[in-house]
C-alpha cells in the first residue's frame, strides 16, 4: 500500500516537473488523474496487493470508531488520576478468523488503538493481547470489531 501511495506521489510530482506546468487547478487535476490511471496500471499487473484497495474502507472504520476511543482514553486517564484504581491487567488471547495477513494486521492495529489494550504477539490462531483491567473486556464487542475490519 505505501508503495502504491509512493508511487501516485512520484508520479504526481514527475509530470508536473516535466510538464513545467502547476499553476492552475486544472493542472494539478491532470496531474494526479495521469498518476491514478498508472497505479491502477501497476495494481492490475500486480504492481501492489489487495491492502491498497482496503485502505479507505480502514479510513472510515477509523473515523467511526474516533468517538469511542477518545470516549475510553478519557476514562482511562480519569481512572488514572483517582485514587482508588483497581485495575487487573492480564495477557487475554484472541482469537481470529482473518485469514489474510492486511485483515490480520489492520485487526491488531484496531485493537492496539483501543484505550486499555495492546497486541504484544501475534501468531497463526490470533494474538496475545495485554489488558489494563481483565473485567471490562467483551468478547462480542471485539467479534464486532473483527467484523467490520475484516468482512467484505
Amino acid at each position: 500500500m505505501l508503495h502504491a501511495a509512493a508511487m501516485l506521489c512520484g508520479l504526481a510530482i514527475l509530470w508536473m516537473l516535466a510538464s513545467q506546468h502547476w499553476s492552475s487547478p486544472q493542472d494539478w487535476t491532470i496531474a494526479f488523474g495521469a498518476s491514478a490511471v498508472c497505479v491502477l496500471i501497476a495494481l492490475r499487473f500486480g504492481g501492489a496487493s489487495a491492502a491498497f484497495m482496503y485502505a479507505p474502507k480502514l479510513l472510515i472504520i477509523t473515523g467511526v470508531r474516533a468517538a469511542a476511543v477518545a470516549r475510553g482514553a478519557l476514562s482511562t486517564i480519569r481512572s488514572a488520576l483517582s485514587a482508588d484504581v483497581t485495575l487487573k491487567p492480564a495477557l487475554v488471547r484472541v482469537r481470529t478468523r482473518a485469514s489474510r495477513a492486511h485483515e490480520r494486521a489492520s485487526f491488531a492495529g484496531m485493537i492496539s488503538a483501543t484505550p486499555g489494550m495492546a497486541v504484544v504477539e501475534s501468531d497463526a490462531d490470533g494474538f496475545l493481547v495485554h489488558v489494563m483491567n481483565e473485567d471490562t473486556i467483551d468478547a462480542d464487542d471485539l467479534g464486532r470489531l473483527e467484523q467490520r475490519t475484516t468482512g467484505p
